[in-house]
């Protein structure tokens, strides 16, 4: 997952760069300038943000793969009694609820947007029309982030509850 985000990221910015390497090209021709006195590379304040990205990403896929490895050492061990067992579906049924409240959140937020764009009253110049088409847009746009950040909100707590539990359990076992 990691490798296919960073190629994304790669040939995302790749074609930027070229995109910005003809708009550059383009510009010096209509002005007439010397296309060496157009700038042809990006600033690179931006890209220090996909670092951040890229530097989260790898820490989250880190810590749950090693949750995972630690936990399937567990159950690979002999047990005294199922207790990890039904921790663990513990975990899964809460995640589960959770999941199915944020789906539940998702559904009213688009019904909600989807009748109000319904009831868009007719407008006939283009600055009330931009701003009513502008409101759905944020509005979705806000939905959307919601449910992006309760997702990684859910991902960061399974982490921690099953580094929680793994270690309870290893404890347990000395």
């Amino acid at each position: 997952m990691y490798t296919a985000l960073a190629t994304i990221a790669e040939d995302s910015l790749r074609q930027m760069h070229e995109l910005q390497q003809v708009h550059a090209g383009m510009l010096a021709k209509l002005t007439g300038t010397p296309a060496a006195s157009v700038p042809a590379t990006l600033p690179t304040v931006p890209l220090g943000r996909l670092n951040t990205w890229q530097e989260l990403i790898t820490q989250s896929v880190t810590r749950q793969m090693q949750s995972c490895q630690a936990l399937m050492r567990l159950a690979m061990q002999p047990q005294k009694d199922a207790s990890l067992l039904t921790e663990s579906m513990a975990i899964q049924a809460a995640v589960m609820k959770r999941l199915a409240t944020q789906q539940a959140q998702w559904l009213e937020g688009l019904q909600a947007i989807a009748s109000e764009a319904a009831s868009v009253r007719k407008v006939n110049t283009l600055s009330k029309l931009m701003d009513q088409e502008s409101d759905l847009y944020a509005r979705f746009n806000a939905l959307l982030t919601s449910q992006a950040t309760a997702t990684m909100e859910l991902i960061e707590s399974v982490q921690i509850s099953v580094g929680y539990l793994v270690e309870q359990k290893e404890n347990e076992g000395e």
